[in-house]
């Protein structure tokens, strides 16, 4: 009795040692339950404020991760979730994606007419990000599963908003299929990961040491498995397929969301596995594995940027675009012996401004002139030169022009390749460069039909679009850090790097 009271203490200490590196994940479960609680009332004063409550907890949780100090760097809860600098700036990206969704939904008149389940919407925007936090600090593969499928939960939920919508009932049903069948995958690979070793925690060295005893086959086959699951929330080859239906079906502001959040919190997991097994003396152990990420990210790019070709609606466009984005960022994680992590969180800066910037400009095309396809978008770069330049900037950062920040996303990314090929001489590397150079040309090509039918073609339409300021000053907004970061990359970067420095 005397032990098991001595353990339950320690155990105890341990979790008010930890929690408050958990402060952010408890804001955001706060104001998930105040506003599912706030929903139960008919008042239309309540129902107006909801959307400015889910706004003030994930303003709260971002300060709380800007400023810190509310937990010294690398502290652990239970050995299941870290709070360090790379979870810490994930929750930023992750707290600022969570507010530009609220804005945008603001701003979409499908949302504005939704009678029921307003409260709702807006509180599983809460429990994603809250999902997105815990994968970021997830050191313990039971935890990142949990994470992930809280994350997944939510995603299928918001998807599913516009129930009377059958193209988003159809895309809800693929997203859960897809899902649950990445999901189990994964969990089978885990379980695969801990017979061999005995732990869940995968990113000790121990922990990678140990499977250096173990067949290279099964270890491979295991990570392959595990990467499913991971790939499927970074919309990668081949768990990419639900993309195009959900970007189709789902609200506007949802898709940005998805476009971005689960994507960031996908690579910073893949990072951390990446990070563990990266150390020296035990890349050449890894091959298989590294070979294997590197047909991935190879597959993804050609796939994503070829399909996206074809496509004839700018949603579909785009889904396919944030496919090969995420080809880009996987390219990013295996320029080992460089500053790649650095790189790649600045990417995914930048990528979280262009993708938000992107659709509330098809928001506003679509919702107030009810364009859907490409050519809709004849001649009202012309008639609307505002949205036309605003588009322009957009786009051309997307495909990674300069003068904008995009540009340097991109070269910071073949930068680490090539210097990573340099050390290392794998032709993988530099067939990944020389594909991803290639492939941003082909991206140009795609990209530019919006801009071809804006500018180029005339316009039938004699409905007159008025924008509103507000709309105005969001497209301003998310499009100065596209020109900021170009000429002053060195603001950002500096900053990453202080993150990063608190990473243990």
């Amino acid at each position: 009795m005397n032990e098991q009271a001595a353990y339950l203490s320690e155990a105890i200490d341990a979790i008010v040692a930890g929690a408050g590196s958990l402060l952010p994940e408890f804001m955001l479960a706060f104001f998930f339950l105040l506003l599912v609680f706030l929903d139960l009332f008919k008042s239309e004063t309540i129902k107006r404020l909801l959307p400015w409550i889910a706004v003030t907890g994930l303003f709260a949780a971002l300060v709380t991760q800007i400023l810190g100090g509310y937990t010294s760097g690398g502290v652990q809860f239970l050995n299941l979730l870290r709070s360090d600098g790379l979870a810490s700036y994930g929750g930023i990206l992750f707290s600022a994606a969570g507010i530009f969704t609220v804005l945008l939904s603001l701003h979409n008149k499908a949302l504005e007419q939704l009678k029921q389940g307003r409260g709702e919407y807006f509180a599983f925007i809460l429990m994603l990000v809250l999902g997105l936090n815990l994968m970021a600090k997830s050191v313990n593969l039971l935890m990142l599963f949990l994470a992930i499928e809280t994350v997944s939960i939510a995603s299928y939920i918001l998807t599913l908003t516009l129930k009377y919508n059958k193209s988003s009932v159809e895309a809800g049903i693929k997203y859960i299929l897809y899902g649950a069948l990445s999901a189990g995958v994964m969990l089978y690979g885990m379980s695969f990961f801990y017979g061999l070793t005995g732990s869940l925690e995968f990113t000790t060295v121990i922990f990678w040491r140990t499977l250096l005893q173990a067949n290279t086959l099964m270890v491979t086959v295991a990570a392959i498995l595990v990467f499913a699951g991971f790939f499927f929330k970074i919309s990668a080859v081949p768990f990419h397929f639900w993309v195009p239906d959900v970007y189709q079906g789902a609200p506007m502001p949802v898709v940005a969301l998805f476009s971005t959040g689960p994507k960031m919190a996908g690579i910073i997991v893949i990072l951390r596995f990446v990070n563990a097994f990266a150390e020296p003396g035990m890349v050449d152990f890894y091959s298989d594995l590294y070979l294997f990420l590197g047909l991935a990210a190879l597959a993804t790019l050609i796939i994503g940027n070829f399909t996206a070709i074809w496509q004839k609606t700018p949603r579909r466009l785009l889904a396919y675009s944030s496919v090969s984005h995420a080809g880009f960022l996987l390219a990013g994680l295996l320029a080992f012996g460089t500053d790649y992590s650095g790189s790649v969180l600045f990417y995914m800066t930048i990528l979280l401004f262009m993708n938000f910037g992107i659709f509330l400009f098809l928001q506003i095309f679509e919702d107030e002139l009810r364009v859907v396809t490409l050519p809709g978008f004849s001649g009202l770069g012309r008639a609307y030169p505002f949205l036309g330049v605003m588009a322009l900037i957009y786009l051309f950062s997307l495909t990674g022009l300069p003068p904008l920040a995009g540009f340097m996303g991109k070269l910071l990314i073949f930068s680490n390749v090539w210097e990573a090929y340099s050390l290392s001489q794998n032709p993988m590397l530099l067939l990944l460069l020389g594909a991803g150079i290639l492939l941003t040309g082909v991206a140009l090509f795609y990209y530019i039909k919006i801009p071809y039918f804006l500018f180029l073609k005339r316009n039938q339409s004699e409905e007159n679009l008025v924008i509103s300021l507000s709309n105005k000053l969001l497209l301003v907004f998310f499009t100065l850090p596209l020109l900021v970061f170009f000429f002053k990359p060195d603001l950002l970067q500096l900053w990453i790097e202080q993150m990063l420095a608190q990473t243990l």
